[in-house]
């Protein structure tokens, strides 16, 4: 092996099936944004209300994956302020250099 040989980059692994939640993400994502401390199994027991029959239990992991996502998603914008947010203007902004 030559030592500037470097090993080929692995493909990223997409979705391997459908989605099971594309429907109701939106209504999860309400609910979520409603109220923020609530686990995958209460979310996913609201789902099972609400649609009996349609979405089982084995569905919980991959609900808490989505809710993990979305926790960053509102931590990131707690910590650095939302995305859409324009930065101060400096020409307008007052100088807080020393007087």
């Amino acid at each position: 092996m030559r030592p500037t040989a470097r090993p080929k980059p692995k493909q990223t692994r997409g979705r391997r099936r459908p989605d099971p939640l594309v429907e109701v993400t939106a209504q999860l994502r309400a609910w979520f944004d409603a109220d923020p401390s609530r686990t995958g199994r209460e979310l996913l027991e609201r789902l099972q209300v609400e649609h009996p029959g349609c979405y089982p239990d084995h569905l919980l992991r991959t609900l808490q994956r989505r809710l993990k996502v979305w926790r960053g998603e509102m931590a990131r914008a707690l910590v650095f302020g939302s995305a859409g947010s324009p930065a101060p203007d400096p020409v307008q902004a007052p100088a807080l250099a020393p007087a």
